[in-house]
């Protein structure tokens, strides 16, 4: 018992994971924190995504998304540049969206916990409703862009991707009503989405 409390960073046994540990509801196993790594494979993966290095960022990533080290950023990251990776194929291009989309799913939820990062829990949202495009499902993909909105609607992007989706269900007049709030919100910016 004492040496289950001193291996665990010295905390009291107040600690939730030693109490369950002790109690038999959670299995005893080592949980690596090492925020120093994570942000070294963070870096290489932002590294690899401005070089387009496709390889290392997939692998990168597979690494960093373990289970015993979860970080919301790097779920985010993972997600949201996954949607830009080249594919061979459709079927690898819909692979990726599908994973872009579940891994976004999960930063989302981590995001949305806290007030702070309201931006990127927006952006991740936005990310979502165009894997959702790109797999071909405009009533998700429509939800997601309609969340955006609601949390902010002068987000420009969100506008025109929601006229995206209009136009691809036949909806021209709501189509052109988003395709023209974007307009008027983007003005002079020549920010990417």
């Amino acid at each position: 018992m004492k040496r289950l409390v001193a291996t665990h960073r010295g905390t009291s046994l107040r600690c939730a994971c030693c109490i369950l540990a002790l109690t038999g509801v959670l299995p005893v196993f080592s949980q690596s924190h090492d925020l120093k790594t994570e942000k070294e494979k963070i870096a290489k993966i932002e590294a690899a995504i401005k070089t387009e290095d496709n390889p290392t960022y997939l692998n990168e990533c597979e690494q960093l998304l373990d289970s015993h080290r979860i970080n919301a950023l790097a779920w985010y990251l993972c997600g949201k540049h996954l949607l830009s990776v080249k594919a061979a194929d459709a079927q690898t291009a819909r692979a990726n969206a599908s994973l872009a989309y579940r891994r976004l799913k999960v930063a989302v939820e981590v995001f949305s916990k806290t007030s702070r990062q309201v931006f990127y829990a927006l952006d991740a949202e936005q990310y979502m409703g165009l894997a959702a495009l790109l797999l071909g499902d405009l009533d998700r993909a429509e939800t997601h862009f309609r969340r955006v909105l609601k949390r902010d609607n002068r987000v420009p992007a969100a506008w025109y991707n929601l006229g995206v989706v209009y136009e691809r269900k036949g909806l021209r007049d709501e189509a052109m009503r988003a395709y023209d709030r974007y307009l008027r919100l983007k003005g002079n910016e020549t920010t990417d989405f």
